[in-house]
């Protein structure tokens, strides 16, 4: 399987995504929920569209600068001093991506998806131990298998740390 190239910096690393993929199990229909929208989000959208028939792909993104037009999957903006009031559809996701907001109210997204996940969600949190709140908050909401761990400090273009896990149940 091809994976695509991620450059690391303020997106994910070769190393992360590479841990990732090996953890997913393509199937026909697939579904994607993502906090924090970029270069990486076409770049996971185009790699599960080889692999998938039928691709549901959300993205939610603070920063109006990394919202773009006219993609082939729902983009959204959102508030991050209002998280809570944030339109999620009713629907449960395989896979899970929190990168976004940057600061502590990345943390706030645990509590938001629980109608969101299933048994086997795998959630991907980028920069895990930049706040001790986003493993506090994980903790709290939901029983999960531990699938990867990176616990190296931030460096730009570098590896950083991550967690990514697999939904047992919740909480």
């Amino acid at each position: 399987m091809e994976i695509p190239n991620f450059a690391g910096g303020w997106s994910y690393t070769q190393k992360e995504m590479r841990e990732l993929f090996n953890h997913i199990q393509y199937r026909k229909n697939y579904s994607i929920l993502e906090f924090g929208s970029g270069d990486s989000t076409n770049k996971i959208y185009n790699h599960f569209k080889k692999y998938t028939e039928n691709l549901e792909y959300y993205s939610y993104e603070s920063n109006p600068e990394y919202i773009i037009e006219n993609t082939p999957y729902y983009l959204k903006s959102y508030d991050t001093n209002d998280i809570e009031n944030t339109f999620i559809p009713d629907m449960k996701f395989d896979l899970i991506l929190i990168d976004g907001p940057n600061g502590d109210k990345r943390s706030l997204w645990y509590s938001k998806i629980k109608n969101n996940v299933k048994k086997g969600t795998i959630v991907l949190i980028d920069d895990f131990n930049h706040y001790k709140c986003f493993g506090d908050e994980l903790d709290k909401n939901y029983h999960y298998e531990l699938l990867s761990f990176s616990d190296e400090p931030f460096v730009p273009y570098g590896e950083h740390s991550w967690k990514i896990v697999q939904i047992l149940d919740i909480r």
